[in-house]
This record gives structure tokens, C-alpha cells and sequence, in this order.
């Protein structure tokens, strides 16, 4: 029996949320998702996922605010942006924030992307 990974994905769309979480779920993740990257400490806290997949724009949320709350976890778990923004720049905020990674929001091949993230030390 393996054990199931879990996913903290935070995300501000309803709708994406609902998306992701469905498709991760058909591949045998466990998700969490929340709408608001303040809310990052208190969920990795209580839920202890195995990678924190964050969208990287959030309104009201610059993207130093959000480097500061990613910083705080990029040392104990994989941190994975997930984004439409151009390559450039998502490299730029991947850089600057220390995450393993990006992911584009396309959603089709989201879970096979993410499985790096989950096998890596």
C-alpha cells in the first residue's frame, strides 16, 4: 500500500481551485486548498503537505509579500509556483522566492508535472 501525497494548493479562483483539486484527486492526491497565501503557515502547520503549489498572483498581494510567506517553508518542503504569467517572469518570482519550481495553469498534465516535486529530497 503507498502512501498518498498531499498538496497545499493556494489559489484565489473558486474555480481553479475546484479544477485542480479534482484533477489531482483522479491521480491519487490528497488536496488542500486555500484562497489567500496568508493563510500559508497556519495550513502547513495543520495539514503537513508534501508540496505547497501556489498560484502567483494574488490580489492585494505583491510579489514581495509573497516571496516573505514562501520563504518561511521553501527549506522544509518543495514549494512549486503555478502560473499563467509569462515564462520570464515566473522564472524571475521562482528565482527570487527559492521555489523548486513552476507549473503552467493548464491544468491537463498539472498531476504529471507535480511528480518531480513529490520524489525529490
Amino acid at each position: 500500500m503507498s502512501v498518498r501525497r498531499k498538496i497545499l494548493l493556494v489559489d484565489d479562483s473558486a474555480l481553479v481551485r475546484a479544477v485542480v483539486v479534482h484533477a489531482l484527486s483522479a491521480s491519487e492526491l490528497d488536496v488542500v486548498a486555500i484562497d489567500d497565501p496568508r493563510g500559508i503557515d497556519d495550513a502547513v502547520a495543520k495539514d503537513h503537505p508534501d508540496v505547497l503549489l501556489v498560484d502567483a498572483t494574488f490580489p492585494g498581494v505583491t510579489d514581495d509579500d509573497l516571496v516573505a510567506v514562501l520563504a518561511r517553508h521553501v527549506a522544509s518542503l518543495p514549494v512549486v509556483l503555478f502560473s499563467d504569467r509569462p515564462e520570464a517572469q515566473i522564472r524571475e518570482l521562482v528565482a527570487r522566492s527559492e521555489a523548486r519550481g513552476f507549473v503552467p495553469k493548464d491544468g491537463a498534465t498539472l498531476a504529471e508535472r507535480l511528480t518531480p516535486f513529490l520524489t525529490e529530497p
